[in-house]
Protein backbone atom coordinates (compact mmCIF):
# COMPACT_ATOMS: atom_id res chain seq x y z
CA UNK A 1 0.00 0.00 0.00
CA UNK A 2 2.86 2.37 0.88
CA UNK A 3 4.48 1.73 -2.52
CA UNK A 4 1.21 2.40 -4.31
CA UNK A 5 0.78 5.73 -2.55
CA UNK A 6 4.39 6.67 -3.24
CA UNK A 7 4.01 5.74 -6.90
CA UNK A 8 0.82 7.76 -7.25
CA UNK A 9 2.49 10.78 -5.68
CA UNK A 10 5.44 10.44 -8.03
CA UNK A 11 3.18 10.00 -11.05
CA UNK A 12 0.98 13.01 -10.25
CA UNK A 13 3.15 15.55 -12.14
CA UNK A 14 3.14 13.20 -15.14
CA UNK A 15 -0.63 13.10 -15.12
CA UNK A 16 -0.87 16.86 -14.63
CA UNK A 17 1.53 17.57 -17.48
CA UNK A 18 -0.58 15.37 -19.74
CA UNK A 19 -3.67 17.57 -19.44
CA UNK A 20 -3.89 18.34 -23.14
CA UNK A 21 -4.19 14.79 -24.44
CA UNK A 22 -5.60 11.41 -23.51
CA UNK A 23 -3.96 8.25 -22.26
CA UNK A 24 -6.03 5.11 -22.06
CA UNK A 25 -5.31 2.80 -19.14
CA UNK A 26 -3.93 -0.53 -20.25
CA UNK A 27 -2.66 0.71 -23.60
CA UNK A 28 0.84 1.83 -24.39
CA UNK A 29 0.96 4.52 -27.04
CA UNK A 30 3.41 3.84 -29.81
CA UNK A 31 6.43 6.12 -30.10
CA UNK A 32 6.64 7.59 -33.58
CA UNK A 33 9.61 9.17 -35.31
CA UNK A 34 9.67 12.69 -36.71
CA UNK A 35 9.28 11.89 -40.41
CA UNK A 36 11.86 9.12 -40.04
CA UNK A 37 14.15 11.19 -37.84
CA UNK A 38 14.73 11.12 -34.10
CA UNK A 39 13.12 13.82 -31.98
CA UNK A 40 15.25 16.50 -30.38
CA UNK A 41 15.19 15.99 -26.60
CA UNK A 42 16.38 18.42 -23.97
CA UNK A 43 19.69 17.49 -22.36
CA UNK A 44 18.08 17.00 -18.95
CA UNK A 45 15.77 14.30 -20.32
CA UNK A 46 18.65 12.50 -22.01
CA UNK A 47 20.67 12.74 -18.79
CA UNK A 48 17.69 11.42 -16.82
CA UNK A 49 17.54 8.34 -19.04
CA UNK A 50 21.30 7.84 -18.57
CA UNK A 51 20.86 8.23 -14.81
CA UNK A 52 18.20 5.51 -14.79
CA UNK A 53 20.52 3.23 -16.76
CA UNK A 54 23.24 3.90 -14.17
CA UNK A 55 20.83 3.01 -11.37
CA UNK A 56 20.11 -0.30 -13.07
CA UNK A 57 23.84 -0.95 -13.48
CA UNK A 58 24.43 -0.17 -9.79
CA UNK A 59 21.95 -2.88 -8.79
CA UNK A 60 23.08 -5.48 -11.35
CA UNK A 61 23.33 -8.83 -9.60
CA UNK A 62 22.08 -7.31 -6.34
CA UNK A 63 18.30 -7.75 -6.53
CA UNK A 64 17.80 -11.14 -4.91
CA UNK A 65 16.48 -9.61 -1.67
CA UNK A 66 13.11 -7.89 -1.71
CA UNK A 67 14.58 -4.93 0.19
CA UNK A 68 17.06 -4.39 -2.65
CA UNK A 69 14.30 -4.59 -5.26
CA UNK A 70 12.27 -2.04 -3.31
CA UNK A 71 15.29 0.27 -3.10
CA UNK A 72 15.89 -0.14 -6.84
CA UNK A 73 12.30 0.72 -7.63
CA UNK A 74 12.41 3.78 -5.37
CA UNK A 75 15.58 5.10 -7.03
CA UNK A 76 14.16 4.48 -10.50
CA UNK A 77 10.92 6.26 -9.66
CA UNK A 78 12.89 9.23 -8.32
CA UNK A 79 14.87 9.36 -11.56
CA UNK A 80 11.65 9.07 -13.54
CA UNK A 81 10.14 11.94 -11.56
CA UNK A 82 13.24 14.08 -12.16
CA UNK A 83 12.80 13.71 -15.91
CA UNK A 84 9.36 15.30 -15.64
CA UNK A 85 10.54 18.04 -13.30
CA UNK A 86 13.26 19.09 -15.74
CA UNK A 87 11.47 18.59 -19.04
CA UNK A 88 11.24 21.67 -21.21
CA UNK A 89 10.18 19.87 -24.36
CA UNK A 90 7.05 21.02 -26.17
CA UNK A 91 4.89 20.04 -29.09
CA UNK A 92 4.99 16.67 -30.75
CA UNK A 93 8.45 15.85 -29.36
CA UNK A 94 6.97 16.21 -25.87
CA UNK A 95 4.01 14.00 -26.81
CA UNK A 96 6.33 11.31 -28.14
CA UNK A 97 8.46 11.50 -24.99
CA UNK A 98 5.33 10.79 -22.95
CA UNK A 99 4.57 7.85 -25.23
CA UNK A 100 8.06 6.56 -24.51
CA UNK A 101 7.95 7.11 -20.74
CA UNK A 102 4.43 5.89 -19.98
CA UNK A 103 5.11 2.12 -20.29
CA UNK A 104 7.84 2.40 -17.65
CA UNK A 105 5.26 2.89 -14.90
CA UNK A 106 4.00 -0.67 -15.35
CA UNK A 107 7.53 -2.06 -15.41
CA UNK A 108 8.38 -0.33 -12.11
CA UNK A 109 5.45 -2.09 -10.45
CA UNK A 110 6.83 -5.49 -11.45
CA UNK A 111 10.27 -4.87 -9.96
CA UNK A 112 9.26 -5.45 -6.35
CA UNK A 113 5.87 -7.11 -6.59
CA UNK A 114 6.81 -10.65 -7.54
CA UNK A 115 9.54 -13.22 -7.19
CA UNK A 116 13.20 -12.49 -7.78
CA UNK A 117 12.88 -14.15 -11.22
CA UNK A 118 9.87 -11.99 -12.15
CA UNK A 119 11.75 -8.94 -10.94
CA UNK A 120 14.74 -9.89 -13.07
CA UNK A 121 12.48 -10.16 -16.12
CA UNK A 122 11.07 -6.69 -15.43
CA UNK A 123 14.56 -5.27 -14.96
CA UNK A 124 15.60 -6.76 -18.31
CA UNK A 125 12.52 -5.27 -19.92
CA UNK A 126 13.36 -1.85 -18.46
CA UNK A 127 16.99 -2.09 -19.60
CA UNK A 128 15.82 -2.76 -23.15
CA UNK A 129 13.24 0.01 -23.01
CA UNK A 130 15.79 2.56 -21.79
CA UNK A 131 18.24 1.46 -24.49
CA UNK A 132 15.51 2.12 -27.08
CA UNK A 133 15.48 5.82 -26.10
CA UNK A 134 18.31 6.51 -28.55
CA UNK A 135 16.19 5.08 -31.38
CA UNK A 136 13.62 7.84 -30.94
CA UNK A 137 15.42 10.81 -29.37
CA UNK A 138 18.71 12.64 -29.79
Amino acid sequence: MKNLILFLLLALPLLQSCGGHEHHEGTSPQVLLDNGNRWQANSETTQGIADMQAILAKYEGKTEALSDRKALREELETGFQNIFKQCTMTGEAHEQLHNFLLPMKGIFEKIDSGTAAESQAAIGQLEKHLADYQNYFQ
